[in-house]
């Protein structure tokens, strides 16, 4: 003996997953249409051969009983449409959006549903996403952002790669660098050391010497990679490194605000600031002039991802653009079956602007 308790109880035969108010499944539509469920199922998946009398039964059937296809058992059983998931630790300004708006672009487009997850940094959460997208049969996994250049962190792709590989997926890497080790993870990923080379190439050509860099300085991907921008950019001018002017700081203006006032404090012959992130820009810009220190007169700053709201700062910040939109359009090309021929780094560009400008005299 059994017993429920809540709910309708169980109904042999239901199709799968939710159903409306109305409880109509399949067998219910195939019914009132008079024909078999198979041709049911061929009509509401529109694999029917022509708008035949039995096919225009079925839908009219449908819709007088409120059915509607399980979409999800569709894309469990390989037909209908699938999702396109785009997975970030933390979804924060513009950048993300813009990169999740060219995949969604692409995905829409193809008649793919698009979805948006974070994980806020938490390893198990990330695993625990990528597990339930393969049972629900996404189409493909967009990890974006910087991860940690490590042996564990290429471990857990190969993970997630053969989880999804299972299920007909692939796992795209977006704004990171490729895994030499593992070819068949495509890696979509702009050039973040190049782009900070080039600003610094720009402030040497405005005779600046003393050049400081705020960021991270940690062994993410995309830190690392722009601080050896800012090496490879001092060796270019004949600049040695002064490791005090790396100024340690996370991605908040209030952090780099913070550090920028340390840094004049204790260095007041610093006549330009790069940083890595345009959020960080902003703090910094912020703590010169609260300080008294006019920009670019004193002091030149330079920012790093083109933000939309820089542009109207006083004054405008002197940035790399980075191609967010076009990095999220190619992995969403790939996602819906382009093929991938290799690790793909599109170029930066320095965007000049009026908070760069010559070393004072």
């Amino acid at each position: 003996m059994s017993i429920t308790t809540g709910g309708a109880p169980e109904r042999r035969g239901a199709a799968p997953g939710p159903m409306r108010g109305g409880g109509a499944n399949l067998a219910d539509v195939a019914r009132l249409a008079g024909v078999s469920r198979a041709t049911a199922s061929r009509a509401l998946s529109g694999r029917s051969a022509g708008k035949t009398a039995a096919h225009a039964r079925v839908v009219a059937a449908a819709e007088e009983l409120g059915y509607v296809v399980n979409g999800l058992a569709r894309s469990m059983m390989g037909v209908g449409r699938r999702s396109i998931a785009f997975i970030s630790s933390i979804m924060v300004g513009p950048t993300f959006a813009t990169m999740a708006g060219g995949a969604e672009d692409i995905a829409t487009a193809n008649g793919h549903l698009f979805t948006m997850c974070t994980t806020g940094g938490d390893i198990e959460r990330e695993s625990a996403l990528i597990e339930a997208l393969s049972e629900q049969r996404v189409m493909a996994v967009l990890l974006v952002g910087s991860t940690p250049a490590t042996k564990e962190f290429e471990q857990r792709a190969a993970r997630y790669a053969d989880t999804l590989a299972r299920v007909g997926a692939q796992l795209i890497l977006c704004g990171r660098a490729a895994l030499p080790d593992l070819p068949q993870i495509a890696s979509i990923d702009y050039d973040h050391r190049g782009g900070v080379r080039g600003a610094i190439a720009h402030l040497a050509d405005l005779g600046h010497r003393r050049i400081a860099f705020v960021g991270s300085l940690d062994e993410m991907t995309t830190s690392h990679q722009r601080f050896l921008g800012y090496h490879d950019g001092l060796a270019d001018a004949g600049i040695d490194l002064d490791e005090a002017l790396a100024v340690r700081s996370g991605n908040t203006s209030e952090e780099a605000a913070s550090a920028a006032l340390a840094l004049i404090g204790s260095r007041p012959d610093v006549t330009a600031i790069t940083c890595q992130t345009d959020i960080m820009a902003v703090g910094v810009c912020r703590a010169l002039r609260e300080a008294g220190i006019s920009i670019p007169g004193q002091v030149s700053v330079v920012g790093f991802d083109d933000m939309q709201l820089v542009a109207d700062l006083t004054p405008s910040l002197t940035t790399v653009r980075a191609p967010f939109h076009e990095v999220g359009e190619i992995a969403g090309r790939i996602a819906v079956g382009e093929p991938y021929d290799g690790p793909v780094v599109l170029p930066t560009e320095v965007i000049v602007r009026a908070s760069s400008g010559p070393a004072p005299v």
